[in-house]
Order: C-alpha cells, then sequence, then structure tokens
C-alpha cells in the first residue's frame, strides 16, 4: 500500500472556517506585481535578487545576504560553506523541521541534538554544554516557534570553545532577544520565506552574515556551484558545490512582502497574547511561557494542557478544538527531530559512513528518550498555525472553543 507523500504549502492547510480565517490566501505586498512584471519586461534580467539581498541584510544589520530557492536550501549552503571533516558534530536543537538538519547530513556532519529546557521548544546553554566534544564544530539555534533561545549564555559557551554559532529564524523573523533582532546575534543566520511563514514567497530563503570569508565560500559553493573561471579555458569546479540559487519571482514576491512584514508581526502579537491571558484563566491549560526579555514572533501559537485534569489525551483533546473551528489545531511530535529522521537510526544501526567509528567519535543514539524534555513537551502540546488575520472577535471565538473542551473532557 502506497504511502501518503508529506504535502508543503497552501495544500498543507485547511481552509477558513465560517468561524475563523485561514491562513490562506496570503495577503501581498502592494508592489508584488510590479515586481513581477518587471521581471519579465526586463526580459529575465532584473536585479531584483540583488535587491531583496540587500533589503534584508539592511534589516538586520548585516553586511551579506544570499537568497536561496528556500530554508531548507538556505541552511543546506550554510553548510556547504564550513570547512568542517566528515564526522565533525553539530549541536542542534532537538524540536524543530527536517530542513533544520538536512544540510548536515549532505555534508557528511553528525547531528547531536540537545535537549530542550523544560516546558518549553529552545536549547540553552544548560542542555548544551554536556554535549560538547573535541568533534564539535558548531551550535545550531533553532528559534522554534517564533521564541528566540536564551543566546547570551550560548554566545558565551560557544566563544569559550570556539564554536560557530548558527540562528535558524525561520520561524522567529523580527523577534527580538534583549532588544536584538533574531538572526543578529550568532556568526549566521538562515530564514525561510515559504508561503506559510510570516513573509511569504512562492518559496524563499536567505543566509546573514558578517563574515566575509564565510561569504564568499557560500556564494562560491552555493551559488557558483563550487566553481571559479579560468582564463582560456571556463569553469574549473574546485569543490563538490551544488545551486542553491533563488528564483527571481520569489525574489520579487519576498521583497515586496517585506513591506508588510512590520505591520503583520505586530498583528499577531497583540491577538496572540490576548489568547494567552484569557487561556490562563481555564484550570488545566497553559499557555507558551514568553520570558520578559524576549518577544514572541507567533508564526505558530501553542498551549499545554495538564493531563491530570483531564479525561482525554492532547490528541484527544486537538482533535475536538479542530472539529469544533480552530482548524488546523493538532500535536506535533514529528517535531521531535531525533525521532522523526528515522534515518539515523538506520546509518548509526548499519554503520554508514560518517556514523561508522571513525570517522564518527562514538555511537549515537537518535530516539525519542534521548531528548526527554522535548518528548514530553510534545506530548501534551497542542498548536495550530497563527496569522495576521486574526482579529479581537477570532481571539473571543477560539477561548471559547478551548474553554468548552476544557469543561467537556474535565477529569
Amino acid at each position: 500500500m502506497a504511502k501518503e507523500h508529506a504535502k508543503f504549502g497552501a495544500a498543507a492547510y485547511k481552509k477558513e472556517t465560517d468561524k475563523l480565517p485561514g491562513v490562506f490566501p496570503r495577503e501581498m505586498g502592494p508592489k508584488t506585481m510590479e515586481y513581477l512584471r518587471e521581471i519579465v519586461e526586463s526580459g529575465l534580467t532584473s536585479n531584483i535578487i540583488s535587491r531583496f539581498e540587500a533589503e534584508l541584510a539592511r534589516m538586520h544589520g548585516r553586511r551579506f545576504c544570499i537568497g536561496a530557492p528556500g530554508c531548507t536550501q538556505a541552511l543546506f549552503a550554510t553548510m556547504l560553506g564550513m570547512d568542517f571533516e566528515p564526522g565533525d558534530e553539530i549541536i542542534a536543537s532537538p524540536i524543530g523541521d527536517y530542513g533544520c538538519t538536512a544540510g548536515m547530513h549532505f555534508c557528511n556532519y553528525v547531528p547531536v541534538f540537545a535537549d530542550a529546557e523544560p516546558g518549553t521548544a529552545l536549547i540553552s546553554a544548560r542542555t548544551i554544554e554536556p554535549l560538547i566534544t573535541d568533534r564539535t564544530r558548531a551550535i545550531l539555534c533553532v528559534h522554534m516557534l517564533g521564541l528566540p533561545c536564551d543566546m547570551d549564555p550560548i554566545i558565551a559557551l560557544a566563544r569559550r570553545h570556539n564554536l560557530v554559532i548558527i540562528e535558524d529564524v525561520c520561524q522567529a523573523i523580527l523577534s527580538t532577544y534583549k532588544g536584538r533582532l533574531a538572526g543578529t546575534m550568532g556568526d549566521v543566520a538562515c530564514f525561510s520565506f515559504d508561503s506559510e511563514k510570516t513573509c511569504p514567497g512562492d518559496v524563499g530563503g536567505a543566509t546573514i552574515t558578517d563574515d566575509e570569508a564565510l561569504r564568499e565560500r557560500i556564494y562560491n559553493r552555493a551559488i557558483a556551484r563550487g566553481a571559479y573561471m579560468e582564463p582560456g579555458f571556463g569553469r574549473v569546479h574546485s569543490f563538490q558545490g551544488f545551486a542553491t540559487r533563488m528564483p527571481l519571482c520569489s525574489a520579487a514576491t519576498v521583497l515586496a512582502n517585506l513591506e508588510l512584514l512590520p505591520d503583520h508581526v505586530a498583528r499577531r502579537r497583540r491577538t496572540a497574547t490576548m489568547l494567552d491571558d484569557l487561556l490562563r484563566e481555564i484550570p488545566g491549560i497553559i499557555p507558551y511561557e514568553v520570558p520578559a526579555d524576549r518577544t514572541h514572533h507567533y508564526w505558530m501559537y501553542g498551549f499545554s494542557i495538564d493531563p491530570a485534569q483531564f479525561r482525554c489525551s492532547a490528541d484527544e483533546f486537538a482533535a475536538q478544538v479542530d472539529s469544533e473551528g480552530i482548524a488546523g489545531a493538532g500535536v506535533a511530535r514529528y517535531y521531535l527531530l531525533p525521532a522523526s529522521i528515522s534515518f539515523l537510526r538506520e546509518n548509526v544501526e548499519s554503520g554508514r559512513y560518517p556514523f561508522c567509528c571513525p570517522p564518527s567519535s562514538r555511537t549515537w543514539d537518535y530516539t525519542a528518550d534521548s531528548c526527554p524534555n522535548a518528548r514530553d513537551f510534545l506530548e501534551t502540546w497542542i498548536r495550530w498555525t497563527w496569522t495576521e488575520k486574526y482579529e479581537e472577535r477570532h481571539v473571543g471565538i477560539m477561548r471559547d472553543i478551548i474553554g468548552r473542551v476544557a469543561e467537556r473532557n474535565r477529569a
């Protein structure tokens, strides 16, 4: 029996209901058609990609930006730019998307999953430090759901061990940590502009950095496919590169939608924090905690349930919330990367390169139990994708739905 393929973009989302607006269709920036028309009328000679790159770099106070077709490709390009050896380790967040680590797999680096802090989807210096070895080369901090990690202790830890810090800002653009924008605190940061993200293109991604040497390596290996021009000969591929060039139309739609981004993020925060306050009044419902030194982007909204207070599982609770009108509400165990990337376990069990020893320094455990805090968080966490379309009346509807489901299932 054939398995169902994973879906992405609009195909993965339920349509709006009679109670609440859906994520799609997306509002597009006022200059979208102007930019797309420019591409056509220029005969595909528009410099729209470099303009998008310049604008994203400017917004974040960074010197360089390299566009990509999507977030997975941006992270892959970043990994291509690293001069690590096969079997070298990158400590990563255990809760995320496959795209967070895909580039590591293709570059033969070994992902090492630090546990999350209890009750959160975020790693910390405390959970990272015990995993650092003489093979550790970088830390990948995923600002999951839209909330930045506690970065200052992570930065201090990385500097003591001479480690590269990579920020995954795919869900957290314009979120802040102690007044600093997500993506401006590490050595390099990657973004997503896929169609469901807060700033959507048809697809899209990007990498930003201040490191000129890193920018040169990423550009050569991921844009120029590892090739330099040799006079009298042409392209010579001195590195096993791969093309991750951003399409013109993606750059156009993202550049246009950057104009809407600050307002959309502000609207998301306003309505999501309203729901946070309302849900705190319902016994057994635990809104996601936002520390005072950070701002949450709310790409995804979620709350936990106290299983001792309900007669149903989180799965059943979520299904009832979905059926009553919050389309797409559900649990998300697949975000637990040590469990969802099943080929990692297969590679370890078979001793497949680079998980054989050497070059790997040890036999790794890729199971849900390897990150118990992250596992337990996802067991009782219910989420759906937030949207800037929500208004105060929609927040009231959501509170009523969750309240009814809670009382119906009260232990």
